[in-house]
C-alpha cells in the first residue's frame, strides 16, 4: 500500500468563514495553525503513547547530589535486611510445620503401639492362656498322643483301657465333690438318742 503525503499549510486559503466577525475569524485560524495531524496508528513504527527514553532523575540540588549513591546504598540494604527477614520467617515457618507433623507422627506411632498391646492382651484373655499344672502321668500321655499318627487307629485293648482310666478319673473327682459338700442339718441320718 502506497502512501501519499499532501502538505495543505503551503495553500493560501484554507478554510472559508463567511459571516463570522474578525476575532472568530483570527481564532479559528491560530486553533488551525497549532494543530498538528497525526499520521494514523498504523503507520506509524512506534505507538505515540510509548516512551522512547527512560526518564532520569532531575538533580534540585548539590547536596543531594553527593548523597544519592548512599541513599541508593542505604535503600539496597534496607532491602537486603527485609529480604532476610522473610526468608528467616519463612524458614522458621517451615520448621514449625515439620516439627508438627513430626510430633503428630510420633503420636500417631504411639497410639498404635498401644493398640496392638491393648489387642494383643485381649487375644490373650480371649485364649484363656492360664495354663495348669500337669502331673507326669498327664505329661507322658501327651507325649504319646504326639508321637501317634493321625488316622492311626487303636487296639481294642488301648481303647478299653482309656475308657477305664476315663471312669477312674471320673469316679475319683466325684468322690472328691462328695467329700467337699457338707450335709445340711436336715439331710443328717437321724440317730437315736442316748
Amino acid at each position: 500500500m502506497a502512501v501519499r503525503m499532501q502538505d495543505l499549510t503551503k495553500q493560501p486559503e484554507r478554510c472559508v468563514f463567511t459571516g463570522s466577525p474578525p476575532d472568530e475569524i483570527n481564532y479559528a485560524e491560530a486553533f488551525w495553525h497549532s494543530v498538528r495531524l497525526q499520521p494514523t496508528m498504523e503507520s506509524r513504527l512506534v505507538s505515540s503513547d510509548i516512551k522512547q527514553r527512560l526518564g532520569t532523575k532531575k538533580i534540585t540540588s548539590k547536596s543531594s547530589e553527593g548523597s544519592g549513591p548512599n541513599d541508593k546504598g542505604k535503600e539496597i540494604n534496607k532491602l537486603k535486611e527485609f529480604f532476610m527477614r522473610a526468608r528467616a520467617l519463612d524458614q522458621i515457618a517451615e520448621f514449625d510445620r515439620l516439627r508438627k507433623l513430626a510430633e503428630l507422627r510420633l503420636k500417631d506411632r504411639e497410639t498404635l503401639h498401644q493398640r496392638r498391646q491393648e489387642r494383643i492382651k485381649r487375644e490373650e484373655i480371649s485364649r484363656d492362656k492360664v495354663k495348669k499344672i500337669m502331673t507326669v502321668e498327664e505329661i507322658e500321655k501327651a507325649k504319646r498322643e504326639k508321637k501317634r499318627k493321625i488316622g492311626e487307629a487303636y487296639s481294642i485293648k488301648q481303647m478299653i483301657q482309656e475308657i477305664d482310666e476315663f471312669e477312674k478319673r471320673k469316679e475319683a473327682e466325684r468322690e472328691i465333690q462328695r467329700k467337699n459338700v457338707k450335709p445340711s442339718e436336715d439331710e443328717q441320718p437321724d440317730t437315736p438318742e442316748k
